[in-house]
């Protein structure tokens, strides 16, 4: 007589039960959920149509849930699921080597995941309660740095000096989503900076959270180990 049963529940038993894994909110449009905010894939959610929730895994993977949804994250399938290479890769990031760069003319590639080029405008990711750290490539001359919020409130000047790399701005008057103006001897550029929510620890969760607030370069560098 074969006694196949008790083996198989045998092995559930000592399998035990799946290990929900956490995910932290980026983004939340209709939904009571807030950005920062930690759940588990398993956790049920309800999405009315026109919501949209953006979530992070450990390994960097972006989930996008659209509204009318019902069910938990894990459950939405693999086309809710973005890998953060695909991720970056979709934005003209060379995966085969992380930090190279395809176009010519764009920016290179940053040295470390948190300094902030403010040469370029576009989005930078910072980590709340440390000092904003500027990068430059070209060090072999002095530069002129002239600094305002986009509502121009206050002025700041500094000079950065010829063989510095970097310029540290300590107490730096930033929000979330602030955007601050630039101008690097005479060059102009708007950055809007981000702040790392505390439950994002894991490195490749926050290469993939600064992937999701478009700090593409910055997650290159965190992924190469910068």
């Amino acid at each position: 007589m074969v006694r196949s049963a008790p083996l198989l529940a045998l092995a559930l038993l000592l399998a035990g039960p799946v290990q929900a894994a956490p995910l932290v909110v980026v983004e939340a449009k209709g939904s009571d959920l807030a950005p920062g905010a930690t759940i588990d894939d398993k956790a049920p959610l309800t999405l009315a149509d026109g919501a949209r929730v953006v979530l992070i895994g450990e390994d960097g993977a972006q989930v996008t849930l659209r509204g009318p949804f019902k069910g938990t994250p894990a459950s939405a399938g693999q086309g809710a699921t973005q890998q953060l290479a695909g991720l970056l890769s979709a934005r003209g990031a060379d995966t085969t080597s992380l930090g190279a760069v395809r176009d010519a003319g764009a920016p290179g590639p940053l040295p470390e995941a948190w300094v902030v080029d403010p040469a370029v405008s576009g989005a930078a990711c910072v980590k709340p309660g440390q000092e904003v750290v500027l990068w430059r490539a070209d060090v072999a001359k002095p530069a002129s740095l002239t600094l305002m919020p986009a509502d121009r409130a206050w002025t700041a000047n500094a000079e950065w000096p010829a063989g510095e790399g970097r310029l540290a701005l300590p107490e730096l008057p930033i929000a979330d989503g602030g955007t601050l103006l630039f101008e690097l001897n005479g060059a102009a550029s708007a950055v809007t900076f981000h702040m790392l929510p505390a439950s994002v620890t894991a490195p490749k969760m926050a290469a993939g959270w600064m992937a999701a607030k478009q700090c593409d370069r910055q997650a290159r560098a965190l992924l190469a180990g910068g």
